[in-house]
């Protein structure tokens, strides 16, 4: 359930906001009427996702290290970002 909020309202009573948005509702902030920000739950973490990850840019940049042709070398930055959620 969606709820809009004036601005003004928004920053008197942030700390109502973010129970309401912590206990699973989505708030609209209106500045003069208009949508300008959106506040919802953040999506749950898990831990063991977040290791695999790590570990799997960790043996990219192992190979990257490992001395592989200039040419076919991916670029740092590309291998980091490779497995990012969209």
């Amino acid at each position: 359930m969606n709820k809009t909020i004036g601005l003004a309202e928004a920053k008197a009573k942030f700390s109502e906001v973010i129970d309401r948005v912590v206990a699973g509702q989505t708030i609209v902030i209106l500045r003069n009427g208009t949508p300008a920000a959106e506040i919802r739950p953040l999506a749950p973490v898990d831990p063991k996702e977040t290791v695999a990850r790590i570990k799997a840019i960790r043996k990219r940049v192992a190979r990257y290290q490992a001395g592989q042709p200039p040419a076919s070398r991916p670029r740092l930055r590309d291998l980091a970002h490779q497995d990012h959620r969209r």
